[in-house]
C-alpha cells in the first residue's frame, strides 16, 4: 500500500478548506457551486432555482451545517475546487457526503476520500465516522478498506431506491481514549 500512497501523493496532496461563505466582500465559493448546480450536480436541491435563491439556500446550509469544506486538487497544472464536501455530525457521529465536481478524475476522486478520511480520524471532535455506500461505489469503498482507512460494517437491503446501501465506518481519536 506504501507504493499506492507514494503514486496517489507524488507531488502534491489535495487542499481541504473551510467553505468560504457570501459575505459583502465577496461571492466567497458560492460561484462553484452555482456552476455545479446548474450542471445539475448537487442532488436534492429545488430545480430552477434563481442566482439570488440559490445564495438564500446556501446562507441556509451554512446555518445548519458548519462543517462545509471545498476540496482543491490540482486539475492540469493549476489548483481548482474539485469537490464539496459537508457531513451531519451529532457530537460523535460524522456522516460525510461528497460531491464531485465535473473536473474530476478517478485519480482525484481517490484522493480526495483520503485525504478527506486522513484528517477526520485525527479530528478529536469526533468518535467515529460513518460512509453509506451506493453499488457504483463499492469499488472505491473497497480501495480505502484495502488501504486500512475504513472497515466494512454491513449491507441494508433494498437501503436505497436504486439498490442496496453498504455501510463503512472508521474510528476517530475522540474514541481512542
Amino acid at each position: 500500500m506504501n507504493d499506492l500512497k507514494r503514486l496517489l501523493f507524488k507531488r502534491s496532496k489535495p487542499v481541504l478548506r473551510a467553505y468560504v461563505p457570501i459575505t459583502d466582500k465577496g461571492a466567497g465559493d458560492a460561484p462553484y457551486l452555482w456552476d455545479a448546480y446548474q450542471k445539475g450536480l448537487l442532488k436534492g436541491t429545488d430545480e430552477g432555482m434563481t442566482m439570488e435563491d440559490f445564495a438564500e439556500y446556501l446562507y441556509e446550509v451554512g446555518q445548519q451545517i458548519p462543517d462545509l469544506l471545498i476540496v482543491e486538487d490540482y486539475v492540469k497544472g493549476k489548483l481548482e475546487p474539485v469537490a464539496f464536501i459537508y457531513a451531519s455530525h451529532d457530537g460523535w457521529l460524522m456522516e460525510p457526503h461528497v460531491v464531485h465536481f465535473d473536473n474530476c478524475t478517478k485519480k482525484i476522486i481517490y484522493r480526495t476520500w483520503v485525504a478527506f478520511l486522513k484528517k477526520m480520524k485525527r479530528n478529536k471532535n469526533t468518535g467515529a465516522c460513518l460512509l453509506r455506500v451506493e453499488k457504483d461505489s463499492v469499488n472505491l469503498a473497497n480501495h480505502l478498506e484495502k488501504m486500512g482507512l475504513i472497515e466494512w460494517v454491513g449491507k441494508i437491503w433494498g437501503g436505497r431506491p436504486s439498490g442496496n446501501e453498504y455501510l463503512y465506518s472508521m474510528r476517530c481519536q475522540a474514541r481512542r481514549s
